[in-house]
């Protein structure tokens, strides 16, 4: 994290009235959107009664020039899923939707049942039915229903919370078979009309494209943004295209209790089904979170490159819309949030921090040797040597250094095309950021500093791992990518080059379980083998496919 000027966060005049505050605010936040260099950012601030302001930063078009502004149509993502949760408790209300009937009452094509009780569209918009998270190849298309038809969840529906965008587009196509009408002709009528979001649709398509911003992908190499991949998308879990004005009018539905401008959408006691917590802070649809006698409902998305978040603070009467065009830091999207609540609370701003350049790393950080650690003693030993210099990262073979770029999050390759392309993946001894350096991995090999924690045990390998290691991709325009090496004797994977890998757990010969909770209904499968290698990894029914020669 690297400070902002503290200038950046003037201290707010206890006796200044809230829009004084509100300004202050404002003044700081675009600052740290000039400081973050994102391509292009808008941001909606509303209370219970009408927008108070819009704080437009950067360009709806990099390549042409063509600047943002407040009427910028963005994708908003899983915010999506509120809108879909909302004319589900519609139809609730008007008895034509059982939401405890199990699913198969509205969706038959889903048959057989699990050999646990039946799912419901209750433990579908709680993330609580044992169904995996997205199915890349089948989103946005019925034949979903078909792909989940041999799916058998792990656990009782209900018993656990695991994040499920394909519950959501299932919850969809039961919209559409009870209403006979689109998704979207169904969310325009029963929201957006009365919410008069005329700006708002609820389908990603080619008709729409020319009426949307452009989105981005920040190239991890360089660090240049490049166009995000283009694809049409009209399902339940995150369809919605729309403005900053708009989703500030979303935003005071939830502040206003479900009413809106010509009379509620929602009932008293489905408002409060919306927003009373099933697992883990999660109602119908929303984030709900209950500190220090404040409320705070939330979600947030992200789709084809867009970024979003949408957040209601009850007690301040406070709603904020960000929607942006690329990928935001975490920590800056929360100290706007913070920023903008310490304005209608008329108190001193947080402190300004951001991640100012996701890219940048000390390269300093994991320099050093590194001993081969196989846990089969009798192997032979074997080291990598790694050395910086000017904020460069260069593996030490003899007097030669060969230069490393990076590629994500504690991870680098060659770029030299003579080597096995395999990335480094680096370890830490804990789970901060700052925490020191402790191991490395390359493909099936791994490597310890002097200073990794001595009382860690150290395994071996199964010999079968060999043959899962490499670079596995599925070609659609949403991947998913995986990167499979060995780590301490298991077996883990990289799917996003800013977040950190995920462990394997073995379930049968070929067969893992994605993530440490036993509960995860997320699965790998490596299969067929070709010269000692597995040409295909399958997560969760999609596959993907090796890209290099072993």
């Amino acid at each position: 994290m690297l400070p902002i000027d503290s200038s950046l966060s003037p201290e707010v005049n206890d006796g200044s009235d809230l829009e004084t505050h509100i300004s202050a605010a404002v003044v700081a936040i675009e600052r740290a959107l000039v400081s973050a260099g994102l391509p292009g950012v808008l941001i909606g601030i509303t209370d219970r009664i009408r927008l108070r302001h819009v704080i437009v930063h950067g360009y709806a078009d990099l390549k042409a020039g063509v600047p943002l502004s407040e009427s910028s149509r963005l994708a908003i993502g899983s915010i999506s899923k509120s809108f879909t949760a909302i004319a589900l408790l519609q139809l609730a209300a008007e008895g034509r939707v059982d939401l405890h009937a199990p699913i198969t009452r509205y969706l038959p094509g889903l048959a057989p049942s699990p050999p646990f009780e039946a799912i419901t569209a209750h433990h579908l918009i709680t993330h609580t039915s044992g169904l995996p998270n997205y199915l890349v190849h089948t989103s946005s298309s019925r034949y979903v229903i078909a792909a989940l038809r041999d799916f058998v969840p792990n656990y009782v529906p209900g018993a656990h919370w695991w994040y499920s965008n394909t519950g959501y587009q299932l919850l969809g196509y039961l919209l559409e078979e009870v209403e006979g009408l689109t998704y979207p002709a169904i969310i325009r009528r029963r929201i957006l009309c009365p919410l008069g979001m005329s700006s708002t649709s609820a389908v990603i398509d080619d008709a729409q494209r020319s009426r949307m911003t452009t989105s981005y992908t920040r190239w991890p190499y360089g660090g240049a943004y490049f166009e995000a991949p283009w694809f049409e998308y009209a399902a339940g879990d995150g369809s919605l295209v729309s403005t900053v004005p708009d989703m500030c009018a979303y935003a005071r539905l939830i502040l206003n209790r479900g009413a809106g401008p010509s009379g509620p959408l929602l009932s008293e006691s489905a408002f409060l089904t919306l927003t009373t917590p099933v697992l883990e802070n999660y109602a119908y649809g929303l984030f709900v979170r209950h500190a220090s006698g404040t409320t705070s409902i939330s979600h947030g998305g992200s789709i084809a490159g867009f970024h979003s978040l949408l957040e209601m603070r009850m007690e301040n009467d406070l709603g904020l819309v960000i929607l942006s065009s690329s990928a935001m830091d975490v920590d800056l999207r929360k100290w706007i949030t913070d920023t903008v609540a310490a304005a209608y609370a008329g108190s001193h701003f947080p402190i300004a921090t951001a991640q100012l350049n996701t890219l940048k790393y000390k390269a300093q950080d994991y320099a050093g040797v590194y001993l081969s650690a196989s846990g089969n003693e009798n192997a032979p030993s074997r080291t990598l040597e790694f050395t910086a210099a000017n904020e460069h990262l260069s593996l030490k073979e003899g007097n030669d250094h060969r230069p490393l770029l990076r590629m994500g999050r504690d991870c680098f390759r060659l770029t030299d095309g003579d080597s096995d392309q395999l990335p480094f993946f680096f370890g830490r001894a804990g789970n901060s950021i700052d925490a020191t350096v402790v191991e490395v991995s390359h493909g099936a090999q791994w490597y310890v500093t002097k200073a990794f924690p001595v009382e860690a045990k150290i395994s071996a390998p199964s010999p079968d791992y060999r043959a899962y290691v490499g670079h596995f991709e599925n070609q659609g325009p949403e991947g998913p990518v995986a990167r499979v090496f060995v780590r301490n004797g298991q077996l883990w994977v990289s799917l996003s080059e800013e977040e950190k890998p995920t462990v394997l757990e073995p379930i049968v010969d070929g067969l893992f379980r994605l993530g440490e909770e036993a509960h995860s209904p997320e699965r790998v499968q490596f299969d067929t083998l070709m010269d000692g290698y597995a040409l295909r990894m399958t997560l969760s029914g999609v596959p993907l496919y090796r890209k290099e020669t072993p």
